[in-house]
């Protein structure tokens, strides 16, 4: 069976996603384990203007410091894949952050992912990600 490009694209945009919301989850959980397998074990996460984390190890030590000390929530949302071969893509999202402290939910920072990810073993996993927040 031959894949089409329409199948390639629907199948790495699957990929992606799913990294995208696991790595949204596992930070708001605090699991710096599951946040770190995401990425290859050369990947990247910068945070721009705080911090950049360098291998698996570093980002999971790195986000450490970020464990959540109150719920959180991650709300990632229009993702567009702007380039992809069948091992390698790029993506945009947007993001809203939220706490829930004595009052409820409140929006603590909006901000924009730019990734680099790669088939990693049959996984999409980040290569690299940029984290930006807007004032």
């Amino acid at each position: 069976m031959s894949t089409t490009s329409a199948d390639t694209e629907a199948s790495v945009a699957a990929g992606v996603h799913s990294a995208i919301a696991a790595y949204a989850q596992a930070l708001d959980a605090g699991r710096t384990d599951d946040l770190a397998e995401l990425f290859v074990p050369d990947g990247v996460a910068e945070i721009a203007g705080m911090a950049t984390f360098e291998g698996q190890d570093a980002i999971r030590e790195g986000f450490a410091g970020f464990a959540p000390a109150e719920p959180q929530l991650h709300l990632v949302a229009n993702t567009v894949l702007t380039s992809y071969t069948e091992d390698e893509a790029t993506a945009v999202s947007d993001l809203a952050f939220f706490q829930r402290g004595e009052s409820g939910w409140a929006v603590q920072l909006v901000g924009r992912y730019d990734d680099t990810l790669r088939r990693h073993d049959g996984v999409w996993k980040f290569s690299r990600r940029v984290t930006t927040f807007r004032p």
